[in-house]
């Protein structure tokens, strides 16, 4: 009898260490493959974290920074109003004055969800040329096409002429 021999007691048997097979468990099952990151060093795979880490991140952070970040061109602001498409155009909050409420218009643009504004008209010039709106006394909303290229200064004149 082989001196390296075993017996094992549950069914009677003599095993030898060369029998048993390194790659099974004791129920003869084969053992689980190690994952393929169990052959890096611990330095390897907190760097894989690392790595995966700042990736999700970085997918999560970029909508919101390209979102809110001005890009090449400018960004109008548009309204519409009785079917007519005004674009905001930026002049001096003396220059002109705010009449009558004359509606409701759909306010968009430069990221910002449409949303219903008061209109109003401006004095001196026709409300198919140019409107208002109370929350902004910076900008005169201007019908596309008219005094395209006039400057901040010399708008308001060149809508009143219109």
């Amino acid at each position: 009898m082989n001196p390296r021999a075993h017996r094992d007691l549950a069914d009677g048997i003599f095993h030898t260490p060369e029998c048993v097979s390194s790659n099974s468990s004791s129920n003869g099952r084969p053992a689980p493959r190690r994952p393929f990151w169990a052959g890096l060093s611990r330095r390897a795979r907190l760097l894989l974290g690392l790595l995966a880490a700042i990736a999700i991140g970085a997918a999560l952070v970029a909508p919101v920074v390209f979102r809110n970040s001005p890009s090449g061109s400018t960004c109008a602001k548009t309204l519409a109003y009785k079917g007519v498409e005004y674009t905001a155009r930026t002049v001096p909050a003396t220059a002109f004055v705010q009449s009558i409420a004359i509606g409701v218009g759909i306010a968009s643009g430069c990221g910002s969800t449409p949303a219903n504004v008061n209109v109003r008209s401006v004095t001196g010039i026709r409300p198919t040329v140019a409107i208002a709106v109370p929350t902004d006394q910076t900008s005169i909303y201007v019908r596309r096409g008219a005094c395209a290229g006039v400057a901040a200064a010399r708008l308001v004149p060149c809508l009143r002429q219109r």
